[in-house]
Formats: C-alpha cells, structure tokens, sequence
C-alpha cells in the first residue's frame, strides 16, 4: 500500500470534511461512521491497485523476461498490462 493507514485516516477525514462544508452529503449516519465508511473505500481502492500492480510486475517478468526493470519500455508494458487487468476487473483507475 503506498498510504499507511494513519494517512488514510486521515485523508478521510480532510474528505469528509470537505463534503460536509460544502453541504454536498445529507448524512443520514453519524459522521463518525460517514468517515469510517470513506476510509474503508479508500483502503479498498488502495489494496485493488496494489494487487494489480503486482499482478502485472508478476506478468512482465514472467512473460517478458527481456525486458529491464525501469526501463521506459517495462514502464509503457506495465501500465498496459494494469490497464488491461483494470478493466478485467470491472475497476476503474485514475
């Protein structure tokens, strides 16, 4: 994961935050559980993009074991195959 859970914590907070400021959520849960429930989503997103990443790490040197880590070409292969498992997965990155 590349946020620890004290910044995602935290980023959930500063997001809800935000949503509840400019009055564009009507809170039918308390916000404590408003803010619990972005964290969850947050930390979900976060471990899908991680195991796609490694998925495709794992495809490339696998697969294409010609090709050196960095390089701009694995970087262009990389981000085609997570491309590629993204949508597989019905998941949408950003």
């Amino acid at each position: 994961m590349r946020l620890s859970e004290e910044r995602v914590s935290i980023l959930a907070r500063l997001v809800c935050d935000r949503l509840l400021d400019e009055e564009l959520v009507d809170l039918e849960i308390g916000e404590n559980d408003f803010v619990f429930l972005v964290e969850n989503l947050i930390l979900r997103d976060l471990k899908i993009e991680g195991e796609i990443d490694e998925e495709a790490t794992a495809f490339l040197l696998k697969n294409k074991p010609g090709l050196e880590e960095g390089s701009t070409e694995w970087d262009v292969e990389l981000e085609r195959k997570k491309e590629e498992l993204s949508i597989a997965r019905g998941y949408v990155s950003f």
